[in-house]
């Protein structure tokens, strides 16, 4: 079964026109009988089936419209997870655990190079660019006190954004 916006409001407007058509038989039918069921189901269900025509137009952009404002969303609340990833496996190769020497200069630049490109990438919010920023400077420093702190405010922005939509 199809579930797309386009095809529940057809089956609504179906749903209607026919629902409309019975009240207007039955009434017809309680009022004088056979002749008038018939003409009051056919003026309510053509009333019903007019007017989910004239409103469909106006519900289908407004759908669209959500439905892009949500994708913006969604990619934006995405790529800043993303980001947060990449900017975590950066450190954990600036700061190994395991010592300063456990991690080549190629694995550190391949994630320096990963994570600033994610960080520049389209669609991301300016707060959560900043907060990005801020970490990478941090990092790149070398100050593992400082960095945590910009790794835990740009998880704060991430929060925040995600909250505010």
């Amino acid at each position: 079964m199809d579930t797309t916006p386009e095809q529940i409001s057809a089956r609504t407007a179906a749903a209607w026109t026919v629902a409309l058509a019975i009240l207007g038989g039955f009434t017809g039918w309680a009022w004088d009988g056979p002749f008038l069921a018939v003409t009051c189901a056919l003026s309510l269900a053509g009333g019903g089936a007019v007017g989910t025509v004239l409103s469909r137009r106006r519900i289908m952009a407004a759908v669209q419209e959500d439905q892009g404002k949500a994708a913006a969303l969604g990619y934006a609340d995405g790529i800043a997870d993303m980001v947060v990833l990449g900017i975590s496996a950066y450190r954990a190769v600036v700061f190994p655990l395991s010592g300063p020497d456990a991690v080549d200069v190629a694995e550190r630049r391949a994630r320096r190079r990963a994570a600033y490109r994610l960080t520049a990438a389209e669609g991301l919010p300016h707060q959560i660019r900043e907060a990005a920023a801020a970490a990478l400077e941090a990092i790149d420093d070398g100050g593992d006190r400082r960095t945590q702190s910009a790794i835990e405010d740009l998880m704060k922005a991430v929060r925040e954004q995600r909250h505010r939509a």
